[in-house]
């Protein structure tokens, strides 16, 4: 318990660092060139998908972007494994959670104008909301998401990466980051903190 409430305070204390920082750097930008894309998360709790919007500044070297992750977590110790009476794959201490984070974030390109522009550092930082479905823990999939739990947390990431411009108009940005998500003793599994990598496919509208 005592470790459940220490992550949830350094999960509201990131908000609080975090939020200020990247609205005091939307004050007198001017973003034009907007993008979309798409991306694989790779977790150290579990994997998933996610959409992201960006803007990048015509005049300083940041970019807000706006994400929403699909994310499924798994046990400590699951294992998945053949049942061939059923015909049908099973897990031995799985966890029915999916976690949909929606981030604000910021990047910060230290090197934008310095350095050739199809290969771009950045460091980054988000925050926001982080909706959770806890399911039942066994039976089928049918009975364990009959009746999930639903929550609302907040949560962020940090991390650092690098934009990969292979077409006039599209990059890849791959980066790797410490993420802090919610910690809840309902759902018995401690998701406060873990590795992130985070691989997008990013096209310039705009």
């Amino acid at each position: 318990m005592l470790s459940l409430k220490r992550n949830r305070f350094q999960c509201n204390s990131f908000m609080k660092i975090i939020l200020p920082f990247i609205m005091s750097n939307l004050i007198g930008a001017n973003f034009g060139n907007v993008s979309n894309g798409f991306g694989l998360d790779i977790g150290s709790r579990g994997s998933g998908v996610f959409l992201i919007r960006q803007y990048l500044d015509n005049e300083k070297p940041i970019g807000l972007n706006l994400e929403l992750r699909f994310y499924d977590v798994k046990g400590e110790n699951e294992t998945v494994f053949y049942d061939y009476y059923t015909g049908t794959y099973q897990s031995i201490s799985g966890k029915s959670l999916f976690l949909s984070p929606l981030f604000l974030g910021l990047n910060y390109y230290p090197f934008k104008d310095k350095i050739e522009n199809n290969f771009l550092p950045f460091l980054t930082s988000r925050a926001g909301l982080v909706f959770i479905l806890d399911g039942n823990d066994s039976g089928s999939f049918s009975q364990r998401w009959s009746n999930p739990t639903f929550k609302i947390s907040p949560g962020g990431y940090f991390g650092c990466g690098i934009d990969f411009k292979y077409v006039s108009n599209s990059y890849v940005s791959a980066s790797v980051g410490y993420e802090v998500l919610p910690s809840d003793p309902s759902i018995s599994l401690d998701l406060a903190k873990g590795l992130l990598i985070h691989i997008a496919f990013i096209r310039s509208i705009k």
